[in-house]
């Protein structure tokens, strides 16, 4: 039996990435898995995959920036299946470029989606959690909540912010049953990731310039950063709440 046996999971973003990756090892693991994403044919695609080689899921389109959305894609979770054990905040979206040329608009879209959306997955899960007196909501942060980078300042800023709501929903909800953590990764091998390099005057190079800065001298894998979600909703991680887990191979480790 997998490590998530029984359990019900949503995962946001769940079309392709790190959410996907969450999806099919959350499945292998033996949970059953609504995959979450604002494309629908991207979560068709995955849940039916899931439901061929691995186990249960089902598809949800929906826009995490959006309450009735997200409101609605709990509701089908627990019509379907009675509950939820676990949510993964995973959906994110980045705009390049140096600060000051970026809008209000850029910035109110990265804030709806990167930090409202997480809000809004706790804020619909967070009832029937407390209803069972148990529960697990985990966020995709980045080290970029925590250093910074002159290209994705306000990106980061989203970042840092999830692991703030992080720390304070798990002071809040502790005593109620219900764990809170996020995961920082580094880059990984995602669409999100080739869209920085791609905006790079030679993609090819930036990659191999970004790898040299990681001690591992690679970035992740999609797969790797699902891992240690897995991990975390798992009972054996029952005593992490409110924690921050850095997965970025050593990056942050080194000073210059």
């Amino acid at each position: 039996m997998g490590q998530l046996s029984g359990r019900v999971a949503l995962i946001t973003g769940a079309g392709s990435g790190v959410g996907e990756a969450t999806a099919r090892v959350f499945s292998m693991e033996g949970a059953r898995v609504a995959v979450l994403d604002v494309i629908g044919d991207r979560s068709t695609a995955v849940s039916e995959s899931i439901k061929r080689e691995t186990g249960d899921a089902f598809a949800i389109a929906a826009n995490v920036a959006d309450a009735a959305d997200m409101e609605r894609a709990v509701e089908t979770v627990i019509h379907r299946w009675g509950h939820l054990d676990v949510l993964v905040n995973n959906a994110g979206i980045q705009i390049l470029g140096p600060f000051h040329t970026q809008t209000e608009s850029d910035f109110d879209q990265l804030i709806a989606v990167n930090l409202k959306g997480v809000m809004l997955g706790c804020r619909y899960a967070l009832p029937t959690m407390l209803e069972h007196k148990k529960g697990v909501i985990l966020s995709t942060s980045s080290v970029l909540g925590l250093v910074g980078d002159p290209s994705l300042a306000a990106y980061g800023a989203t970042k840092g912010g999830i692991i703030a709501l992080t720390k304070a929903l798990a002071v809040a909800y502790g005593p109620l049953g219900v764990r809170v953590n996020c995961v920082c990764p580094g880059d990984v091998n995602t669409p999100l990731v080739k869209e920085f390099f791609d905006y790079q005057p030679d993609p090819e190079a930036a990659r191999q310039e970004v790898a040299k800065h990681y001690p591992l001298r690679r970035i992740a894998e999609p797969h790797e950063i699902a891992n240690v979600l897995a991990f975390l909703a798992s009972d054996k991680a029952s005593f992490i709440s409110g924690s921050h887990v850095i997965v970025d191979g050593g990056l942050l480790a080194e000073v210059y």
